[in-house]
């Protein structure tokens, strides 16, 4: 029995493919798939049962333990993370672990405004802000349950004029303390269902920290002297950097190591999108959900055909559909890595 791991309030999300997204995908109403009933919901989201925390617990635990399984075939990150304290033998260049390195540093954040309220006075979605900021970049801006780490997922975040402007669909505002929701679902109509408050926070790469060189015993002792550096991107697709090491560093010994902090990875793509979900779904020893429209896009990606070629009998990602349609994607973007100069 596969053991799925939960939150204690709202379910956390790991994959690049956030939960709202997911439910578009598959013609969810999203009100619904966050355990809302009696919620406006397009025509063409075509299922509408309500669903439980366990569920979509479940359906995150899978879709990023597709993204890691891809991930680790293609060598770069879907979607931007941070690395930290990546050890390597010193030589000059480094080639790191993962591809597509955006900068150095490490992830830092910032608070814009704790506990600020959400409003709901106007048709959904709900409206945070405007609120006095000096961040210029969207992407760095994101929205928290108050007091938490768990994210919520914003349909829009406008930055003019020195204040952001953060708009909220108003179910994925549920309230932690009612996110493991009862069967029949929570009633939209009822405000108190929902976040009162977010925490907004600028979260980005701090290039204060970058590199560290290392040397064992530069001074005759047991314990490691230390150096940090800048790291310089060389050749960003193929990870390949300097750190540079000069006689300041060390007391003049050469390092024996040097750790690397570095943001990297793509933005994600329809494709990766679509690779991602149908892993997940083929890695799913049960359908997410007992709405047709649900267990067909289930069915589909776990499907075994009668007839096997050898290729895909040795696919190392499963025999079903979904497995194969996403290691011939990872195969296909997968990043070649030769020496360095």
């Amino acid at each position: 029995m596969t053991v799925i791991p939960v939150a204690s309030t709202q379910t956390a999300e790991a994959s690049t493919v956030k939960l709202a997204e997911y439910a578009q995908s598959i013609q969810v109403c999203e009100c619904a798939f966050w355990g809302v009933r009696n919620s406006p919901c397009p025509d063409r989201e075509a299922c509408r049962d309500i669903w439980t925390k366990t569920q979509r617990d479940e359906i995150a635990f899978y879709l990023a333990e597709a993204q890691e399984e891809l991930e680790r075939e293609i060598g770069y990150f879907i979607g931007h993370k941070w690395v930290t304290a990546e050890r390597w033998a010193y030589t000059a260049p480094v080639q790191a672990r993962w591809g597509y390195i955006v900068a150095g540093g490490v992830k830092a954040e910032t608070a814009i405004s704790l506990s600020e309220p959400v409003s709901y006075a106007s048709t959904d979605p709900a409206i945070v802000g405007p609120i006095a900021t000096t961040v210029t970049d969207e992407d760095e801006v994101k929205a928290f349950h108050t007091g938490t780490d768990i994210e919520v997922d914003p349909s829009d975040i406008f930055i003019s004029g020195g204040s952001v402007l953060i708009t909220i669909p108003r179910c994925r505002l549920v309230d932690p303390s009612v996110a493991d929701n009862p069967a029949a679902g929570l009633d939209y109509a009822n405000v108190a269902n929902f976040a009162a408050t977010v925490d907004v926070k600028r979260v980005y790469n701090d290039t204060s920290t970058q590199a560290v060189l290392i040397r064992n015993s530069c001074l005759g002792d047991c314990d490691e002297t230390r150096s940090s550096v800048c790291m310089q991107v060389r050749y960003s697709q193929i990870s390949s950097v300097y750190a540079p090491y000069s006689a300041s560093n060390l007391c003049g010994c050469c390092p024996d190591f040097v750790e690397l902090n570095y943001l990297a990875g793509t933005d994600m793509t329809k494709q990766a999108r679509d690779a991602i979900i149908r892993l997940a779904h083929s890695k799913m020893p049960r359908n997410p959900c007992d709405c047709s429209p649900i267990d067909e896009f289930w069915k589909r990606d776990r499907h075994v055909p009668e007839v096997l070629t050898a290729e895909r009998e040795n696919c190392p990602f499963g025999l079903a559909d979904g497995s194969w349609i996403a290691w011939c994607w990872a195969k296909a973007m997968k990043l070649v890595r030769g020496a360095t100069l």
